[in-house]
């Protein structure tokens, strides 16, 4: 059985690995295709949940 400590170890890996590979993709599109994908509220919510870009 897993224990409490380990699954929030598992959790917290998944979420570090999921902002890495966010803030990678979106640091690779220009700055016209940000300011396009920004535009989609879901998008925007995720990045910025997960830090990649600030609220306004």
């Amino acid at each position: 059985m897993i224990t409490k400590e380990r699954l929030q170890q598992n959790v917290d890996k998944t979420k570090s690995d999921t902002k890495s590979a966010l803030k990678l993709i979106f640091d690779s599109l220009n700055q016209g295709q940000q300011k396009k994908i920004i535009k989609i509220p879901e998008v925007e919510l995720l990045l910025k949940r997960y830090g990649i870009i600030e609220d306004e």
